[in-house]
């Protein structure tokens, strides 16, 4: 429960405190503690985040102290601290008459408002909050805009972190609360902005140059992005985060080989980073290097013999390779430790449909397509096994679904028509032909490709034939 009390408090006076307490417990007496003992107890477990033994504290305290107003507001804000703004409230509001001018009072009634969704009565209270205090308006404006974060209304809380900011212009949570709150609204101008009043106090603040890196990287400012992230890592090598967004941001720009050369210096700090060394696997692959790559997937398992990750991209290297037993065995392997990933189910049916296993393909792709419903590329793999298995029917079912949510894509309209076609539905197949030829028309030669029977269908040719000449002739307008 105490923990080590020595290294906690270096204090000779607040360790006696603790111990007596400690003894009062072990013993079941009731000695006499003062109020600014008890006070000093609670904070001792509410700095641990040991809510559990801070509320048992106050319990005892105010059986000691039962009119110690103060005790009862420590109390409503602990239960805030748990969750538990209804007991709050009911607490605060009995307190309401004794401490009109306590803004302590008001910030908590209005934290724990937004909690139960009452938003307007919560602003009346942080309002009060704000016109009782007298010499920390910049806290008391930071908090209310901390509750209002909670929530993710970062409009309403950008409002009283600029009133904060107003106050005190060198309170850097502030500064850094600003940068992320208007990160969070879009304003990526903005939050550059106060990060970097932030960096004006704090240049060796390696997270908000990683901040900054990822902003940069956003707006496609390569440079800017990749100056930050060099900050970030200059000013602390062993901050990991800015290691993987400066290997992202070369491998998102198709430099490879500089973002090898950022895992292997990550590696240099950290040679035992699993992730360091599967993303560094992964761009072996993309670069043929299929040795380099398993062998770095081998020394991540040597790690981590569960690193479904690794199991996962040496299925890849092995699929890549048309090993198709020995991928489908990692990749069981990665299921089973990781189920929930949509690419490992995917990639599995890939290659049950490689090696004409359809029914287990088919399985697969509908498990990730159910695990990621807005990923169509599960959906159009699965319905394309069901037409090679003449369950025509059952694939277009499963392009309908697609086609509800995503009308204009070309590919669902020109699948259905392929479809339609197959099931001799001339009708539903020319009806879905022409919305895919208004999409995309030059697309009908991948369906021609991919469905042989539609290039012989003479309706198919006529309304393709006529759709071209029409688009030619508004192009001739246009000129």
């Amino acid at each position: 429960m105490f923990g080590d009390l020595e290294n906690f408090y270096d204090d000779e006076e607040t360790l006696e405190l603790l111990r007596r307490y400690k003894e009062m417990l072990q013993n079941r007496n009731h000695d006499f503690f003062d109020l600014y003992e008890f006070e000093n107890i609670i904070s001792y477990f509410a700095e641990q985040y040991n809510f559990k033994d801070a509320l048992k504290v106050i319990g005892i305290a105010i059986n000691q102290h039962p009119a110690a107003s103060s005790l009862k507001l420590r109390y409503a804000q602990l239960l805030i601290e748990t969750a538990k703004p209804a007991g709050a409230l009911r607490i605060l509001k009995s307190l309401a008459h004794l401490e009109r001018s306590n803004h302590e009072l008001h910030l908590a009634t209005g934290i724990a408002y937004n909690m139960t969704g009452k938003f307007a009565e919560a602003q009346q209270a942080f309002n009060r909050a704000l016109k009782f205090t007298e010499d920390q308006k910049d806290e008391v404006a930071y908090n209310i805009a901390q509750s209002y974060m909670q929530y993710g209304m970062y409009t309403v809380a950008v409002k009283y972190l600029l009133l904060a900011n107003h106050y005190n212009k060198t309170n850097i949570l502030v500064l850094y609360d600003l940068g992320m709150s208007y990160e969070k609204l879009e304003s990526p101008r903005k939050s550059i902005a106060w990060y970097n009043k932030y960096i004006e106090i704090d240049p060796f603040a390696e997270h908000v140059w990683n901040n900054l890196g990822l902003i940069y990287s956003r707006l496609g400012n390569f440079d800017k992005a990749c100056e930050a992230f060099d900050y970030s890592i200059s000013i602390n090598p062993q901050f990991i985060p800015a290691y993987f967004c400066k290997a992202d941001l070369f491998s998102l720009n198709n430099r490879i080989k500089e973002a090898m050369d950022v895992y292997n210096d990550l590696l240099a700090e950290d040679s035992s980073n699993t992730r360091a060394l599967c993303d560094l696997a992964k761009c072996h692959v993309q670069m043929g290097n299929y040795y380099d790559a398993l062998r770095l997937f081998k020394a991540s398992l040597d790690i981590s013999c569960d690193c479904a990750e690794a199991h996962f991209g040496t299925g890849v290297v092995f699929f890549r390779q048309k090993k198709y037993s020995q991928c489908i065995t990692t990749l069981k392997r990665a299921i089973s430790i990781e189920p929930e990933i949509a690419d490992y189910w995917l990639m599995l049916g890939e290659v049950y449909n490689r090696t004409r296993r359809l029914n287990k393909a088919i399985d697969a792709f509908y498990k990730a397509s159910e695990l990621n419903p807005d990923d169509c590329e599960a959906k159009f793999a699965c319905a394309q096994v069901l037409f090679k298995k003449r369950r025509i029917h059952e694939a277009i079912y499963i392009l309908m679904r697609i086609y509800e949510r995503q009308p204009d894509n070309s590919q669902v309209n020109y699948r259905l028509a392929a479809y339609y076609a197959y099931q001799q539905n001339l009708f539903e197949a020319q009806r879905f032909l022409k919305r895919a030829l208004f999409l995309n028309f030059n697309e009908h030669v991948e369906m021609f490709r991919h469905f042989p029977k539609t290039k012989t269908l003479p309706a198919f040719r006529l309304i393709i034939e006529n759709i071209g000449r029409r688009s030619e002739s508004l192009l001739n307008l246009k000129k």
